[in-house]
């Protein structure tokens, strides 16, 4: 897609000067002349990619519009293009009526973008921080097949079913994550200034102290010593983790081993990423994608290294001529589940219902699993927080009997 700066006159003889973006000069030649101009020259520039103003920033994914702002802006663009309101029209509309000043000004650059007749799938793939690659893509399967409205209302189903999710798990995971950052405040506190008090009004008194009494205080004493280092971990581990993951793909498939081994999290987590992959799957699928196609976009979806890695060897085994099934059943990072729906949709041809049903069984799992879960976590931080409170009590309580018997 090239810019032009043309030349050309009108009906009535007159000059008009202008800029259109177009594929060539004979794709701008035949859309002027449909718009009554008559093409005298033209000067072609060679268009680089834009870039929102956030992009230009290096703002994360997110800032320029955030997943409820998507699903209402997916709304107004399905109900716009389903009662007749053409793309550029419903465009405007759309922009004018976000909130967020960022996402609106991107949604005004793609209206003039389509406007100067770019495709609109390609017009939002310049804004890969607002629209992640699997909307536009399904965006350009919906434009090659006339059902662009329906898109927009599959997008929208999607983000709910996203949004629906993560808001069970933060629902479920808030009190447990307060309650264990003040018992961890707490304990840092206790171990930092309080003890150290006590240590030092024992040591005055030359009393003997008990086995107990020894360990607590020397905890206390490594916490007063490395308490910053601790401090520094638990802000820096995150940051580390995802540079980590970021640089070695054999780093991050290893975290995910670890990540989807662990005691009672393991579980979760892995059924979170296969839910992910076969909600995804379906929507694309379901929007006219190739298969291998939607596959390959899934594994920039899932959130996984280890799945997204599984993803590509099944994509190169569907390539060969193995059923998807077969090719999943490869990888023991795949369920059973899903492979025998997988299964099951290929001899019927309804692949995207049974991946639809693999996503649905799991909406219904995950947030049950999270509630057991985290219910059973916070009694537990609370006994914990108990236990620690009594054991520095007795290891401080003990000493003082001791020297309160000796005195009489």
């Amino acid at each position: 897609m090239q810019n032009f700066n043309y030349q050309c006159i009108d009906q009535n003889g007159r000059n008009v000067t202008g800029q259109m973006l177009a594929p060539d000069e004979t794709a701008l030649e035949e859309r002027l002349k449909a718009n009554g101009l008559w093409l005298v020259d033209a000067q072609a520039e060679k268009v680089a990619p834009k870039k929102s103003s956030a992009t230009a920033r290096g703002l994360r994914i997110g800032n320029d519009a955030g997943r409820r702002e998507l699903i209402d802006f997916c709304t107004l663009m399905s109900f716009q293009l389903r009662v007749g309101v053409t793309m550029v029209t419903a465009l405007e509309i759309a922009a004018a009526d976000c909130p967020n000043a960022r996402f609106r000004a991107t949604v005004a650059e793609v209206k003039q973008l389509v406007e100067s007749g770019e495709p609109l799938a390609d017009a939002m793939a310049r804004f890969p921080r607002t629209f992640a690659g699997n909307i536009t893509s399904l965006i350009r399967a919906a434009e090659s097949s006339g059902t662009v409205p329906e898109a927009f209302l599959e997008l929208k189903r999607y983000l709910e079913w996203q949004e629906q999710i993560i808001s069970d798990i933060r629902q479920a995971t808030i009190y447990p994550a307060i309650v264990l950052l003040v018992v961890c405040l707490f304990v840092l506190v206790l171990f930092t200034f309080v003890v150290p008090r006590f240590v030092s009004l024992l040591s005055v008194a030359k009393v003997e102290l008990p086995l107990i009494t020894r360990l607590v205080f020397a905890a206390s004493d490594l916490a007063k010593a490395t308490w910053w280092m601790w401090f520094a971990l638990i802000l820096g581990a995150p940051m580390i983790l995802g540079f980590l993951k970021r640089r070695s793909q054999r780093f991050a498939m290893a975290y995910d081993r670890l990540k989807f081994k662990l005691p009672v999290f393991g579980e979760l987590n892995h059924m979170l990423v296969v839910a992910r992959f076969a909600h995804n799957l379906a929507v694309l699928y379901r929007s006219g994608i190739p298969v291998i196609s939607a596959i390959s976009l899934c594994r920039d979806l899932v959130g996984s290294a280890l799945v997204s890695t599984a993803l590509g060897e099944v994509v190169q085994r569907v390539e060969a001529g193995d059923p998807i099934s077969e090719a999943l059943r490869r990888h023991e990072v795949f369920p059973p589940l899903l492979i025998r729906m997988v299964t099951m949709g290929e001899r019927t041809g309804n692949l995207d219902t049974s991946l639809e049903n693999v996503s649905g069984y799991y909406n219904v799992v995950i947030p049950r699993r999270i509630k057991k879960v985290f219910s059973i976590m916070e009694p537990a931080l609370i006994l914990s927080l108990v236990g620690i409170v009594g054991t520095v009590a007795l290891a401080i309580f003990l000493p003082i009997i001791s020297l309160m018997g000796a005195l009489r």
